[in-house]
C-alpha cells in the first residue's frame, strides 16, 4: 500500500476515503486520538486543528472499512475492532517513523529541527541556556524543547534526543550517563519562624509537606518523603518543580527540589534533615537509528558538554543532615 507523506496536516487536504484504499499518514492522528482520548487533545499534540483530526479519522475508517472509535460525549473510546488492531498500528507506525529516520537528514548536515524531551524544569533551568551555545555553533539548527512530565517516546519519533532521571528501558536506545542530580529540602524563612518547634525526628509533625503527585512513582524523593515525613500534612501535589518552588517561597510548607532549583532561588533556605536525600542519574537517550544523523549527533554533543559543565551545581555533593538549618 502506498504511503503519502503530507506532514502538513494543517492544509486541509482531503485524503483518500475509497474503502481498501488506506492514507498511511492518517496513522499518527488515529494513534494519538487512542492516547489522548478526544480529538481535542489530539489536536492539541498534534499542534492542528480539531476538526482536521476528525476528518483524518474518519477518512482512515472509510479506508479500513470498519469503526474503529466510538463517539462519547466529549472522549472517543476503541471499539472492539480498534482494540484489535491497534497493537498492529502501532507497530506500523514504529516502522514508518524508521524508515522516516533512516532516508532524512544524512545529507542535510547540522540543520533543521531537533527535538529534546526532558523534565520541565531541566528543560527552563538548564537546557534552555545550553541551546544559546547550540545555536551560535549551529545557526541551521532549530531545538524543540518539550518540557513534559509524560516520557517521549523514542521509538515513535517523540523527540530526537530525551533526558531522564533513570536508566532507559528501551533495548534500541542509546544511552550515557551524564552525571547526577542532588535534592534538597527547601522553605521560606517566613515559614522556618513559624515551625522553629516542630520536631524533625518524629516524623516532621507539625511539618506542612509540598510534594509531588502520587502517580509519579518513579520520582525518588516520594518514598524518601513517605519514609522520612510520614506524620506531616501534604498541603499541595504538583508534578511541577517550579509550582513546589514558588508554593514553598510563599510559605506554605516544605519542598524537596532538584539543588539547581532551590539553591539558585532567592529566598528559599536550605533545611537540613535527619537523614539524607539520595541523588539520582541524569541519562541522556538517543533512538539508535538517529543517532549518526548529523544534526541529532551535533546537538547531543553540545548539550552534553553543556551539562557536565553544570554538574557542580547539578549535584553539590553535600548531603544536608541533622537538625533544621536556616540559610
Amino acid at each position: 500500500m502506498k504511503r503519502r507523506f503530507d506532514r502538513d496536516a494543517s492544509r486541509g487536504s482531503k485524503p483518500e476515503t475509497a474503502a481498501g484504499s488506506l492514507n498511511w499518514d492518517d496513522l499518527r492522528f488515529v494513534l494519538a486520538v487512542a492516547k489522548h482520548g478526544s480529538l481535542s487533545a489530539a489536536a492539541r499534540y498534534l499542534r492542528t486543528t480539531q476538526p482536521t483530526v476528525g476528518r483524518r479519522i474518519a477518512a482512515f475508517e472509510a479506508g479500513l472499512g470498519t469503526q474503529i472509535f466510538r463517539r462519547l460525549p466529549g472522549s472517543l473510546a476503541l471499539t472492539e475492532s480498534g482494540v484489535a488492531i491497534l497493537e498492529r498500528l502501532e507497530r506500523i507506525e514504529t516502522e514508518t517513523l524508521a524508515i522516516e529516520r533512516t532516508v532524512s537528514g544524512r545529507d542535510a548536515g547540522a540543520e533543521g529541527v531537533v527535538r529534546v524531551s526532558a523534565a520541565e524544569w531541566f528543560c527552563a533551568r538548564v537546557l534552555a541556556a545550553i541551546c544559546a551555545e547550540l545555536s551560535e555553533a549551529h545557526p541551521g539548527m532549530t531545538i524543540e524543547l518539550l518540557g513534559e512530565s509524560r516520557r517521549a517516546n523514542l521509538a515513535r519519533g517523540e523527540a530526537d534526543i530525551a533526558f531522564r532521571f533513570v536508566r532507559f528501558e528501551q533495548g534500541e536506545v542509546v544511552q550515557r550517563r551524564l552525571g547526577g542530580v542532588g535534592f534538597g529540602l527547601y522553605a521560606a524563612p517566613a515559614y522556618l519562624s513559624r515551625h522553629r518547634a516542630a520536631d524533625f525526628g518524629a516524623g516532621f509533625k507539625g511539618h506542612a509537606i509540598i510534594a509531588m503527585r502520587s502517580e509519579l512513582d518513579a520520582i525518588a524523593d516520594l518514598a524518601w518523603l513517605g519514609e522520612i515525613a510520614y506524620a506531616a500534612s501534604t498541603v499541595l501535589r504538583t508534578d511541577s518543580r517550579e509550582a513546589q518552588a514558588h508554593a514553598a517561597l510563599a510559605g506554605a510548607g516544605l519542598a524537596c527540589l532538584p539543588r539547581y532549583i532551590g539553591d539558585n532561588t532567592a529566598g528559599l533556605g536550605l533545611v537540613k534533615t535527619p537523614v539524607p536525600i539520595p541523588a539520582r542519574e541524569i541519562w541522556m537517550g538517543i533512538h539508535a537509528e538517529v543517532r549518526d544523523t548529523p544534526r541529532v549527533q551535533a546537538a547531543a554533543q553540545i548539550l552534553a558538554a553543556g551539562i557536565r559543565k553544570k554538574s557542580r551545581g547539578l549535584d553539590p555533593g553535600d548531603r544536608p543532615q541533622t537538625k533544621m538549618h536556616k540559610t
